[in-house]
């Protein structure tokens, strides 16, 4: 265990058991999101193995629906907050980009991924859009 919490040790890989593996591991996912790491690097495939952990355990233990998007749980929160997707223009890089990620054209990249988790208090890997089986 370490100071911040429990540290995920996958040498024997396994689904999240409990809320403190799931705690760590976003903290992971929130850690390798600030690195930015590269394509094909082991810090991505380790951030997009945690992710599809993290949404299964989510799935299992809170199910929203298959309907619950990036896209959804932005517009959520903004409204959370009694605001509208015109202030996210800055943050997103103009209202050209912010409309585009809302018509489904545009993913999130990771800048604008930290700017609306720092913003909104949303948790990064609920922005991270996978890929659906």
């Amino acid at each position: 265990m370490s100071a911040m919490g429990v540290v995920l040790d996958f040498s024997r890989p396994h689904v999240i058991r409990d809320e403190r593996e799931y705690d760590a591991a976003v903290r992971e996912i929130d850690r390798l999101l600030d690195l930015d790491p590269a394509p094909g690097s082991e810090e991505l495939d380790r951030m997009e193995f945690l992710s599809v952990l993290v949404e299964e355990y989510d799935d299992r233990h809170f199910p929203m629906g298959k309907s619950v998007t990036p896209r959804g749980i932005v517009d959520f929160m903004l409204d959370q907050r009694s605001m509208t997707r015109a202030d996210l223009h800055d943050l997103m890089g103009g209202r050209s980009r912010v409309s585009e990620f809302f018509s489904g054209k545009r993913e999130l990249s990771k800048a604008q991924i930290l700017a609306l988790r720092s913003l909104l208090g949303i948790p990064a890997d609920l922005l991270l859009s996978l890929p659906v089986e």
